[in-house]
């Protein structure tokens, strides 16, 4: 087995580091091919009150049996770590159904602790479905193109703090579902939450034509420094 990235974990916490080997060790045998643990955890140890773990096993029957065995055995190592266990287990054949924001969120601030494949082999090779939405708006008054840009995209507003006017950025809309602005009249969108977009757009009376895409998590990253 290679070695195990348990940098996170503070020296002092010897018997945590131990019980974390033996519980990765274990789940390898069950079928678990990556490891990430994120939250709280990774970023102080000491104050956070659980191990939050994100595991892909190799197939749909590993993973039954790797949540089935952490069912039963998560109160062991609790005991040893001090921290509540939370994990999720995911078939690698799913991955692509999971929620691209959360996926996104894991495998930006989560730390790769164990397996044959690690987050840079996600994120470039896991492709997920999204929306490409476009919208018309040449029909309608400048005013309305603007209200609906600020709602959909977010806006400026000036707020008073302390008696002095700040400027403060409200989200968007788009934003919020996990969206991103493609152009000026355009953006994608998480298929799974598509459809609250476009039920919005319908309720606004606002024309748009729809394709499906699949894109990789770094070609979503990509694409978002080229917006930002």
């Amino acid at each position: 087995m290679s070695e195990l990235n348990l940098g996170w974990i503070p020296r002092q916490h010897a018997r945590a580091r131990v019980a974390l080997t033996g519980l990765l060790r274990s789940l390898r045998s069950l079928g678990v091919i990556c490891a990430i643990v994120h939250g709280e955890c990774v970023e102080d140890y000491d104050s956070a009150s659980a191990v939050e773990m994100f595991l892909v096993a190799s197939d749909e029957r590993s993973a039954r049996l790797a949540s089935s065995w952490l069912s039963k055995m998560a109160p062991r190592y609790e005991r040893d770590l001090g921290k509540v266990l939370s994990f999720t287990v995911v078939p690698l054949d799913e991955l692509d159904e999971y929620d691209p924001s959360e996926l996104g969120r894991i495998l930006d601030t989560g730390i790769y602790v164990m397996g044959e494949m690690d987050k840079g082999i996600i994120a470039r090779n896991l492709r997920q479905k999204y929306v490409l939405i476009t919208y018309d708006v040449s029909y309608l008054p400048v005013r309305k193109r603007l209200e609906l840009a600020g709602e959909l995209f977010g806006k400026e507003v000036v707020v008073l703090y302390r008696g002095v006017p700040r400027k403060v950025r409200v989200e968007g809309f788009v934003e919020k579902m996990g969206g991103l602005r493609m152009g000026e009249r355009s953006f994608i969108i998480p298929k799974d939450r598509a459809k609250a977009v476009m039920d919005r757009l319908d309720k606004m009376g606002i024309r748009y034509f729809t394709k499906d895409l699949r894109l990789s998590l770094a070609e979503v990253r990509h694409l978002k420094s080229r917006s930002t």
